[in-house]
């Protein structure tokens, strides 16, 4: 079977046309989808305050569920909105498994100590970074759900509401809430 893609259209080709060409057996457009979305999809796990080596299993979960759905996947929404739904479904199914098992966090929550450099009265990227990771992990399971989904893979309120398949009033909440949560923890960093 000649490939779907050639290099000089790559870029050009929805992910929705790439994973149709993959359900009718073009392996190349699924590598190109995979190429597209991995980052977004493993930042998206790391961000759930589980550790490295689970968040790679739940990407690996994530794609092997995208690959034997090919064959019934139907264009209903972006490619993406459908990625983060199967995404998203992993992860539940992840914390209730690990909520029955009595499982413990493998991260820490650490409270960083606030460092000023004198001379520039900043505080490091480091330091912000782990004061973020840690804001983001108080927030409830819904409001990091639909922070992580707006602010790190910018869906809007409209898709995070399908994704998630809530009302997009109940959506708008958990932002609101979570903005003002992540504002309050992140008070000292900011001037």
């Amino acid at each position: 079977m000649t490939s779907f893609i050639t290099n000089d259209v790559e870029q050009s080709i929805t992910d929705e046309a790439l994973m149709a060409a993959y359900a009718e057996g073009d392996s190349a457009s699924f590598d190109l989808l995979y190429h597209r979305h991995k980052v977004a999809v493993h930042r998206f796990f790391l961000r759930q305050n589980i550790s490295l080596a689970v968040a790679e299993e739940l990407c690996h979960d994530t794609w092997l569920k995208v690959i034997n759905a090919r064959k019934s996947y139907q264009v209903t929404a972006l490619f993406r909105t459908y990625l983060f739904t199967i995404a998203r479904r992993v992860l539940i199914d992840f914390s209730q498994k690990k909520s029955s098992t009595n499982e413990q966090s493998f991260n820490q929550e650490i409270e960083p100590e606030i460092e000023v450099d004198d001379k520039s009265k900043t505080v490091s990227n480091h330091q912000l970074k782990q004061a973020l990771t840690n804001e983001i992990s108080k927030l409830t399971f819904e409001q990091k759900q639909v922070f992580l989904l707006k602010q790190d893979a910018g869906f809007t309120i409209e898709q995070i509401a399908k994704i998630t398949e809530q009302h997009k009033e109940k959506v708008k909440s958990n932002w609101r809430y979570a903005l003002q949560k992540m504002r309050e923890g992140l008070r000292a960093y900011v001037n």
